[in-house]
């Protein structure tokens, strides 16, 4: 008979799923929070004790299993030894979460012409790309071993699909985030490892919450949902890439921008190209869409 997915299939219970960067209050902290209700062991990864030690009491407080590790994740060693006890002490890992990096402060932003540029660049570039690189390689390791397979999701950026003015080395080190999680389904596919990637738009956190107030009346013309995201509508795209329903999914990005790719960028706050400038054609097209709606 033909194995059928069921709405089980989302479950997660008895699996261990390692969760880098746990710390913060934003998608890795919510993320670890829905993980844990759905049934797997989560292990909250931060080198920061006390971000660690709040995502903790979120963990608690959902009454899963849960273990929270402090860990340098730029440290291969470290991240080496982490896996080897987790696995000792908590059982073969299934799955990661690698919310690792972001935009690094003021710093972040600087000219490709500016005088300190190249360092800058490479020290987004190490942020971005090292800790996960090192957790996603330790990993499949262990899930090759063990040989009863996982899946792999990184967070990326929906940056790492355009172009960024001023914020090149975030663009970049996101473009190839992209790349990477390609290359690791197609080398560890052999081993039933799934790799996956979420490009993610603007969504609100706790450390952006003062900025997006400022331009939510952007968002709402930039964004075809005409909103700023959550933290836990990442978490729940991170659920299903991590769960038996996504089993047949591998090397893909999954956009979750409120629609914000799919918008040309050369559209005003009236969904029209900029170029299309003739008043009564314009006139025309939202009377007839505000038409449509009527009817």
């Amino acid at each position: 008979m033909t194995e059928l997915l069921t709405p089980t299939s989302i479950r997660l219970d008895g699996r261990v799923i390692l969760v880098a960067g746990a710390g913060g209050g934003g998608i890795g902290s919510a993320s670890a929070g829905l993980l844990a209700q759905a049934g797997a062991t989560v292990i909250a990864i931060d080198r920061d004790a006390a971000a660690g030690a709040a995502v903790g009491a979120e963990l608690e407080a959902t009454g899963g299993r849960f273990r929270v590790v402090g860990c340098d994740l730029g440290d291969a060693a470290q991240v080496r030894a982490m896996v080897a006890d987790v696995e000792a002490t908590e059982g073969p890992v299934r799955g990661v979460l690698n919310v690792v990096g972001g935009m690094q402060g003021v710093e972040q932003f600087a000219p490709l012409l500016a005088p300190e540029s190249d360092r800058i660049f490479r020290k987004i570039i190490d942020v971005n790309l090292g800790p996960t690189f090192n957790s996603s390689v330790e990993a499949a390791r262990a899930m090759a071993r063990h040989g009863l397979g996982g899946s792999i999701v990184q967070i990326a950026s929906a940056t790492g699909l355009a172009g960024m003015a001023y914020g090149g080395g975030y663009g970049a080190a996101k473009a190839a985030l992209l790349n990477l999680t390609r290359t690791m389904a197609v080398e560890w596919g052999r081993y039933a490892v799934r790799t996956n990637a979420i490009a993610v738009g603007m969504i609100r956190t706790a450390q952006s919450q003062a900025a997006v107030k400022e331009v939510e009346e952007a968002a709402r013309i930039a964004i075809p949902l005409g909103r700023v995201g959550r933290s836990d509508e990442i978490a729940g795209a991170v659920l299903f890439l991590l769960s038996d329903l996504a089993a047949y999914v591998t090397g893909a990005t999954l956009s979750v921008d409120g629609g914000s790719m799919a918008r040309a960028p050369y559209n005003d706050g009236d969904n029209l190209p900029v170029f299309v400038n003739d008043p009564s054609l314009r006139a025309t097209v939202k009377r007839l869409d505000a038409e449509a709606v009527k009817n």
